[in-house]
């Protein structure tokens, strides 16, 4: 299922996205708390189980946010493993 902004709300995106551009500085440094990835190391599946009701609510969540189910589930388990290796 995929969603379309409405022509008003996409003009408005694209002109943001032309300033933001216009506006960047190449030479800047990164701010502190960005993290670089390197996205073509490779990668391990995990299987995960959930209840049909925490299905629907992960899949509701997702959709009220724009993200793939898989990405956000993603973000909060790696978001976690943060916690966990700062906590230690």
């Amino acid at each position: 299922m995929t969603k379309r902004l409405d022509e008003q709300t996409a003009r408005a995106v694209r002109a943001d996205a032309r300033r933001l551009e216009t506006a960047a500085e190449t030479t800047d440094p990164y701010p502190e708390d960005t993290t670089i990835t390197r996205p073509n190391q490779p990668s391990r599946m995990f299987n995960l189980r959930l209840t049909d009701e925490q299905f629907s609510e992960l899949q509701a969540l997702a959709r009220d946010r724009h993200l793939p189910m898989s990405t956000m589930a993603r973000s909060w388990l790696l978001e976690r493993l943060d916690q966990e290796r700062d906590a230690s």
